[in-house]
């Protein structure tokens, strides 16, 4: 069980073969070694002590339902941060320097530490994001954490593979790599747990009400494993073996290349969603326990009373969100005014209590499709991790299940039939989805997927599809014939290759040490 692992420090490895897949492995010893070599000419005269390495994580079930509280289950990506280090031997250093391997797009930038406060003090301009201050948030993290004053001066080289602005997380994948590697440099060895805490505070910094998903994935995932993740009443991650079928599942992401920035439209998407979540739980904890509740998690919770989630109490609560928002204009979302009315409080106590910690904008807030979204999604990821688990006590040692049984067939239509659930509730409950997406979406079930739906936070992005592994060929072709081409006529074979790609389930965060020998293994 992976709930012995949230104390065990981040891995150092001297070998990138214990990370990548074989099939990756030189070509990610080529990445490594140019980054070295790069680093070298960034910043003459030194090279690199170490490189931590975070990836980018898919949602392969549970979209929206980490900040409620409830239960996700994603997989890491091979695609990853990788942040190139060196130390300052001087005492009297204390100036970070970082630079990307992009320079044209991402700016190097520098600063001298003045003290933790200093650090990070207008991060969030609406409509603005800037690289280096997700580099300053987790940075700044740490040296809280441990408490600080004197931290070393570093010299980093950033080199990312996680495209951003798609829903794979490259952002929460900067940020742990940077929480690991000013923990590193500063000679801390810290928990799996602890950078995951400290990562999911820190991309707070920059403006985003994040529900911790991402971090857990990119720290904790395992080679070969999905990843079952729990945040309340405590984090705790269980890596979760898909079913083995043959021939295998295979997943394909798909980038719809609509560009969705997270941190510039968080007001009217993401943060608003978080909010409007939890103004559900508080009506609906009033109504039904005549208590508070903080995330629609606490609302199951003291509907089950105790924190187990169960597909009972899930459904119970799905039925009676229907009835208690039955109402068209309780459907249609509330003016603030009748939120006021709704809740019994004030405007003004509704915006202390739920608009003031971060930036939201919205005429109307929706409580009904909100909470019914959560409820049935969390749900689906309870009916999606039991169908793997029975599919794995199903197996006798390594005999897989064959295609043409009935058990794999109806395993690989069920976790199909899931998926599809998931993204018609982000698109008509949860209004995350965009055109494009749909678009995608229909082209890769028409293209042989039993089951596609976005990944990440939506409103552009990717998608993720479940298909057999003999068929992603074909199916990436149908892709690109049916999207792609019509949409993007001028892509390169490069950008096509990292707009749509085959994945299998990655390891998680680690440092890579003993540089110039593990680059060649």
């Amino acid at each position: 069980m992976a709930h012995s692992t949230n104390y065990v420090p981040i891995l150092s490895l001297s070998s990138i073969s214990e990370i990548y897949p074989p099939l990756d492995v030189n070509a990610q010893s080529d990445r490594c070694r140019a980054l070295i070599e790069t680093f070298r000419s960034v910043y003459p005269n030194r090279s690199p002590k170490f490189i931590s390495r975070a990836p980018g994580r898919v949602n392969l079930i549970g979209e929206h339902i980490d900040y409620a509280g409830f239960g996700v289950l994603p997989m890491a990506l091979s695609r990853d941060i990788l942040i190139a280090v060196d130390v300052s031997d001087d005492d009297e250093d204390r100036r970070v320097r970082i630079a990307n391997v992009n320079g044209e797009k991402y700016k190097p930038s520098s600063w001298e530490f003045e003290g933790k406060e200093k650090i990070v003090e207008i991060i969030v301009e609406e409509g603005v994001s800037v690289w280096c201050n997700y580099f300053r948030c987790g940075y700044k993290g740490i040296l809280q954490y441990l408490g600080i004053d004197n931290p070393k001066g570093m010299y980093c080289l950033v080199d990312g593979t996680v495209p951003s602005g798609a829903g794979l997380s490259s952002s929460s994948a900067f940020v742990c790599s940077v929480a690991l590697a000013t923990s590193l440099a500063n000679n801390a060895n810290l928990t799996k747990k602890q950078i995951t805490e400290i990562s999911i505070e820190s991309e707070r910094l920059c403006g985003m009400n994040t529900g911790g998903m991402d971090q857990t994935a990119s720290i904790f995932s395992q080679k070969g494993h999905a990843l079952y993740i729990q945040f309340l009443p405590s984090l705790n991650a269980t890596p979760v073996r898909l079913p083995s079928i043959d021939p295998p599942i295979a997943f394909v992401i798909a980038n719809s290349l609509v560009t969705a920035d997270k941190v510039v439209t968080a007001p009217i998407h993401y943060n608003l969603r978080v909010i409007e979540t939890k103004l559900a739980a508080y009506d609906l904890g009033k109504t039904l326990f005549g208590k508070e509740c903080e995330n629609l998690k606490q609302v199951c919770d003291l509907h089950s009373e105790t924190s187990e989630v169960k597909v009972s109490h899930l459904e119970f609560l799905s039925e009676f969100v229907e009835n208690h928002y039955s109402e068209p204009n309780k459907r249609e979302g509330h003016s603030l005014d009748e939120l006021a009315e709704l809740l019994n409080l004030s405007k003004s106590e509704i915006h202390a209590k739920f608009l003031s910690k971060f930036p939201v904008r919205a005429e109307r807030f929706h409580l009904y499709k909100r909470s019914k979204h959560v409820f049935d999604e969390a749900l689906r990821v309870l009916r999606f991790h039991e169908i793997c688990l029975a599919s794995e006590k199903s197996n006798v040692g390594d005999r897989e299940v064959k295609e043409n049984d009935v058990g794999g067939q109806e395993t690989f239509e069920n976790l199909g039939r899931l998926m599809n659930q998931s993204h018609e509730s982000c698109k008509k409950l949860f209004d995350c989805s965009c055109d494009e997406l749909d678009k995608l979406v229909r082209i890769c079930l028409d293209g042989g997927a039993v089951g596609s739906r976005l990944t990440g936070a939506g409103w552009g992005g990717c998608t993720v599809s479940l298909i057999r592994e003999d068929q992603i060929e074909p199916f990436i072709q149908h892709v690109i014939a049916n999207y792609y081409k019509p949409l993007f006529p001028h892509l390169t074979k490069k950008q096509l290759n990292d707009a749509i790609f085959a994945t299998r389930p990655g390891s998680g965060a680690a440092i890579i040490v003993g540089l110039e020998g593990a680059v060649v293994q």
